[in-house]
């Protein structure tokens, strides 16, 4: 009988260890996506605002070079519709560039993880 309760408290430790550790890793893959956001976000707001600042520096070139305000302007909307709709027509492989990045961040598998498994193989033969 004591056999029987040995194995029962090891059986409930290991299964009680192996929830925290599935508990640590999807803390760790949903840090891990929060943090590309978090990146991406600031990337975007930077390019954004850089964006801002070369869209009134490019309408004043083209101020000048037409000597009129509103065509220089009207010129450089016409550039950054352009870029929407070359967005527009490359959504598809931009979605799937993300997605491809997200699957990689959530799927990737760590060193640690490796030895362990590797450990687990050589216990087991």
């Amino acid at each position: 009988m004591n056999f029987i309760n040995k194995w029962k408290d090891k059986i409930a430790h290991y299964v009680d260890v192996r929830i925290q550790l599935v508990k640590l890793n999807v803390i760790e893959r949903s840090s891990n996506v929060l943090s590309y956001l978090i990146f991406v976000f600031i990337c975007l707001f930077l390019s954004l605002s850089v964006l801002i600042f070369l869209g009134i520096v490019i309408g004043e070139l083209f101020s000048g070079i037409f000597d009129s305000r509103p065509l220089g302007y009207l010129v450089t909307t016409g550039i950054y519709i352009l870029l929407v709709a070359l967005m527009f027509g490359l959504r598809k492989s931009i979605i799937n560039t993300f997605a491809g990045v997200f699957i990689r961040i959530l799927t990737s598998v760590d060193e640690d993880d490796t030895d362990e498994e590797e450990q687990d193989a050589t216990k087991a033969a």
